[in-house]
């Protein structure tokens, strides 16, 4: 391989490895997150995550009382987590009543996940 490639190739990868800690590190405020999280998730989770909101009632199948540790939260990795709020829980084999919130940015997503994470226990 002649020396221009192998530096095209050397810094592509720098590149790439760059690029992919700023995308991880875009969202984690857990403070942006919990408006996000007032305006879509608190309706049926509650405000504080016990999934005790106002349309929880009404819910055939209920939301997890997170404060208690229910539900996989606590074991729950960053990818699934980003699909069960980006894609619904349907689509992950999740809960049905669990919609998608294909809208939210990637950057809320990783926002609201970061504050959800504090109900953990």
């Amino acid at each position: 391989m002649s020396r221009a490639r192998m530096l095209v190739v050397v810094l592509l990868g720098v590149s790439v490895m760059v690029l992919g800690t700023a995308q991880s590190g875009i969202a984690q405020d857990a403070q942006a997150g919990e408006k996000v999280y007032k305006l879509q998730c608190m309706k049926c989770h509650g405000e504080s995550g016990a999934g005790d909101g106002k349309e929880a009632a009404k819910l055939k199948e209920k939301p997890h009382n997170w404060t208690e540790g229910k539900g996989d939260l606590k074991t729950m990795d960053d990818t699934k987590m980003f699909e069960i709020i980006s894609k619904g829980g349907p689509a992950v084999g999740k809960a049905r009543t669990m919609p998608a919130y294909p809208k939210l940015s990637e950057g809320d997503v990783r926002n609201v996940m970061a504050y959800i994470k504090m109900f953990r226990k």
